[in-house]
This record gives C-alpha cells, structure tokens and sequence, in this order.
C-alpha cells in the first residue's frame, strides 16, 4: 500500500511539474554543429535549417547567437510545434542581438500555430524589391472559427521585405488569432505594408477572425508600397477583421511613395473592424504616390464602436482623420474623433484636417459620429488643398461636430461640403483665419463669413441664437510644430498648441452627450486634467491653470 501511494504521489508530481521539467533551451551559434544536441552553448546549432527540423514543446526556447547573423528562415507549424501550456520563445543569447538574413523569402513563419513570443531579434530581407514573402508571418486557415492564443512580438527590427513587415493573417470563416501584442517592432524599407492584420472578408458575416491585438511603441517608415495597377499599398499599421484592439504610441511616417490607386495608403487605421482605439501616435509625411488618400489616420469600411484620440497628425497629403466607408463594407456607425491635432494635412487632391467619405449612400453610409475638442490647423501656403473640414459626399447620419477649433492660415477653407444630403450639425466650434479670410462652402454656395453661414445653413446656432464662434483661440505657437519623431514624446507639442491664459475658448465648450458604449475624457492631448465636463475649453488642449488656483478652485 506504502509502495502503490509513493508512485501515485511521485506519477501527481511528475504531471504537475512536467511542462517545466520536459522545456529545454536550444542554441543556434556561429560555431555551432548541427550534429550537436543544440541544448547548451557549447553543443549549439548551427543552422537554422536544423532548428527547423527539431521538434518543439510548450515552454521551449529557441535562442540565436547576439550580434551574429543566420541565413534562412524560422518555419513553425503543427508538425513541429504541438501542444498547450507555457509559449516558445525565441529570441538572442550573448552581446547585442542575432540577425535572421531571410534573404528572398520569410524571415519568420507560423502556420496554424500560436503560443510563441519572439524577442530581440532582427529580420532582414534581400530588400523590398527583391524579396518576395514577408518579415514576420503568423497565418491561421483552421477550420471551425478556431482563433489561437497568445503572440508576443517585442523589440524586433524587420527590414527589407516585400510583402509585409508583421503580418498576423487568416483565411477560412473566423478562424485566426486573440491576445497579441506587438511592441517595440521598428519596421522600415517594405514594399506593401508594415504591421497588418487581415482575415476573410465578408460584409454579410458576422464576428472577426482575431480578438484582442495590441500594438504599441512602434516605429514604422519608408514603406514603399507595390506598383499594382488595382489596389492601394503604401500603409504603415492596419488593422481588420479585429474585435477589440489597440494602436498606441506609435510613429508612422514617409511612406506611400509608388503607390498608385485609392482607398489607401493611410498611416494607421482600421477597417472591417468593431471597439478599436487609436490613441497617441504620431503620423506624417504620408503620400498618396500617383494615387490618392495619403493621409494620417483612418476609421475606414465597417468599423464601429471605435476612437481615435490624442493623435497628433501633420504633414500628409491626405486628412489628418479620415472617415470613409466603402460599398461593400458592413455598417459603419458610432465612432469617435476627439483631441487630436492636425497640422498642415491635405496637402493635395482637396483632403482637409478631417474628411468624411461614403461611396453608397444607400447602403446605410456613415452613421453616429461625434467629433469634438480637436484642433485643425492649416496653412494654404503648405498645405494647398488643406483646411478644416471636408465632407467628400453626401450619406452622413447623425455626425455633429462640438468644440473643435479650426484654425486657418493663408486663406484655407474652414468647411467645404459640396453634397449636403446628408443629417451634420455643427455647434460651439470656434473658427478663426489669421488674415480675416473666412470660407465655407455648403452645396453651390460659397459664404465669406460665420454669421452668413449660420443664417443660410442653421449650422452653429439653436433657435436662430448663434452657438459657434471667431475668436482667436490666442494658442502658444500653431503651425510650428513639426516633426516629433520616435520615440514619441507628444508633450513637445505643448508649447505649441497650448492656449495662453486669456484665451477666450476657456471654458466655452459644451458637454458632449456620448454613447453609452463610451467613456468620458478626463483629459487632454497632453494628460491635463479635463476640469469641467459641463463647460470644457475648446480644442485640443486644455488650459493648465497654476497649481496655486487649482487648489483655491478646489476648495471655494
């Protein structure tokens, strides 16, 4: 009886302990042998031909030689990689970090396969015009909606591929991935995307193929975009087919050069999507190439339930914030633009600040949009075609407009809306022109003041009382912020944007009234404290009062 308890006792042991006592660590080096066990330093692979062929358990590591580079590409997939618990991880041992030369094919591919963290690794590609695959590639064709967990991708750099940079992608209903993160990925000198997510679009289904994407602290440039004669290409982080995710922290810049066809490049978006964030990223110098679009971020076909917020966009040839649903997407309705800063965006094809797009009016259009304390600023001089507001067509439902500043330099249009079959409001939006030149269009007609417009249109009054104003939002130094870079620190843009303490936009806002699926904002671009709901400042940025009369505030 003793014996039959000690061997049950030692059989609980061994299966509780199992996942970490059956992991191993393996070792790719330089001056490996791929006739060694590969499971210490001195008895390392040397190929990653051979770790390919090695067969993987959960809690495994696979670890490259730092500062030392290996030709080929990592392949995972259920014939190598089986099971549940603890993830794979692969990363670099030693000084600096391992290079995978992937030369013109994948530097990285997991096929209906998860559970794998890779960090501190580099992934070069032969160079976007030579290679043919993708950087980073997780792809998911199960049948059964089967979505697979847990991705992490953190402080890799992956350069010089023509398909994509980080790819999570899916074919096949609703299958794909949940819970990744991709952080810290510097990714440049693509072709056609640099961070992405996709699955199988249709308008008609229901739910997304991945759940639960985190982006954040990436830098992403120079991607090129694909000479295609039919589709767009160009575009720095997109997101689709996702159910709940985030893009935070970003810098996405200088890409979109060859491309040559609309509905892209934008530098972050979302489409085909439901409760995205977009939130503190910065997004300049995109191009529309031959093409058009080019802009700086984007809720685009299908997305609901989502915002983009505390962004900072300048510099692009598109809108700063686009809105823009396509024919076939799936509905598109209760969406948030608030606190962001556009700089000089629209700088060809008549995209302004933000800019609002539906192909179909009849297929549903754009409905239950609330933009509110942004600020637009645009200089005619830089930006040609840019300004405040642009509605590209009609079939907008229910989009007001509060307590946004639009700001013109050099003439630039405060608001250009050709096809008004559309239900928009506007109301306490402050406008102001530095040279007294005041534009808005609306249908076939052009008005040169904001009390005309009010008259004509009803927009910025209730009742016949006006509820917009012109003023000078008397901001630090608008129109010269530039170039933040990476890694972002979006507190540089304070000594811009920030309104000097007898600026007549505080506390001249109006509480917005917001869906009940969202939050209320406690705080600005920058982190100040948003210190009245019921009567906030105007724009962007909210006045930081000293500490001294915030305490008397407090206490009277």
């Amino acid at each position: 009886m003793k014996m039959a308890l000690a061997l049950l006792f030692s059989i609980g042991l061994y299966l509780c302990t199992a996942p970490y006592t059956l992991a191993h660590t393996y070792y790719i080096s330089s001056k490996g042998n791929d006739a060694n066990t590969g499971t210490t330093t001195a008895s390392a692979w040397r190929s990653i031909a051979k770790a390919n062929k090695h067969r993987y358990s959960p809690g495994d590591s696979l670890l490259l030689e730092g500062g030392y580079t290996f030709s080929g590409g990592l392949y995972f997939h259920q014939e190598n990689l089986q099971g549940e618990g603890a993830p794979l991880v692969i990363s670099s041992y030693g000084e600096g970090r391992a290079t995978i030369d992937a030369g013109d094919s994948y530097g990285f591919y997991a096929y209906n396969v998860a559970g794998i963290e890779i960090r501190d690794l580099n992934f070069r590609g032969s160079g976007y015009t030579r290679n043919t695959n993708h950087g980073i590639l997780f792809y998911n064709d199960l049948p059964g909606d089967v979505k697979l967990p847990h991705i992490v991708i953190d402080q890799v750099e992956v350069s010089g591929f023509r398909k994509s940079g980080i790819t999570l992608g899916a074919w096949n209903g609703n299958s794909g991935f949940r819970d990744a993160r991709i952080t810290k990925a510097v990714v440049h000198d693509i072709d056609s995307v640099g961070i992405n997510t996709y699955g199988q679009f249709d308008h008609t289904k229901t739910g997304y193929a991945h759940q639960n994407i985190y982006i954040g602290h990436c830098h992403v440039y120079k991607i090129y975009g694909l000479i295609l004669p039919d589709k767009h290409s160009g575009s720095g982080i997109v997101l689709s087919d996702v159910d709940g995710s985030t893009i935070e922290h970003s810098v996405v810049h200088t890409s979109g050069m060859q491309n040559k066809n609309c509905g892209g490049p934008i530098g972050i978006w979302a489409w085909d999507a439901n409760n995205i964030t977009i939130q503190y990223n910065e997004a300049y110098n995109m191009s529309a190439g031959s093409g058009c679009d080019g802009g700086g971020f984007d809720l685009d076909g299908g997305v609901s339930n989502s915002v983009m917020q505390y962004n900072y966009s300048h510099d692009n040839d598109g809108a700063g914030f686009l809105i823009a649903q396509f024919e076939w997407a799936r509905p598109m309705r209760n969406n948030i633009i608030r606190y962001n800063i556009s700089e000089n965006d629209g700088r060809k094809n008549d995209y302004k600040g933000i800019t609002l797009w539906v192909e179909n009016h009849e297929r549903g259009g754009n409905l239950d949009l609330l933009v509110y304390n942004n600020t637009i600023f645009a200089d005619s001089a830089v930006a040609p075609s840019g300004g405040g507001v642009f509605f590209k067509s009609g079939g907008h439902h229910n989009v007001r407009f509060f307590n946004n500043i639009f700001y013109s330099r050099n003439g630039a249009p405060m608001l250009v809306a050709t096809d008004t079959t559309m239900d928009v409001s506007f109301h306490h939006n402050a406008y102001y022109s530095e040279d007294g030149r005041y534009t808005f269009v609306w249908g076939d007609v052009r008005y040169t003041s904001l009390p005309d417009f009010q008259a004509a249109t009803g927009q910025e009054a209730i009742n016949g009382s006006p509820t917009g104003m012109v003023a000078d939002p008397q901001l630090q130094a608008p129109g010269t912020a530039g170039t933040l870079g990476y890694p972002l620190d979006l507190q540089a843009l304070r000594d811009r944007y920030s309104p000097q303490k007898k600026s007549p936009l505080i506390d001249k806002g109006i509480a917005v009234p917001l869906p009940p699926s969202f939050a209320p904002a406690t705080e600005d671009i920058f982190g100040n404290q948003i210190e009245s709901t019921a009567a906030p400042d105007i724009g962007a940025v909210s006045y930081t009062r000293p500490k001294f009369f915030q305490l008397l505030k407090e206490l009277f």
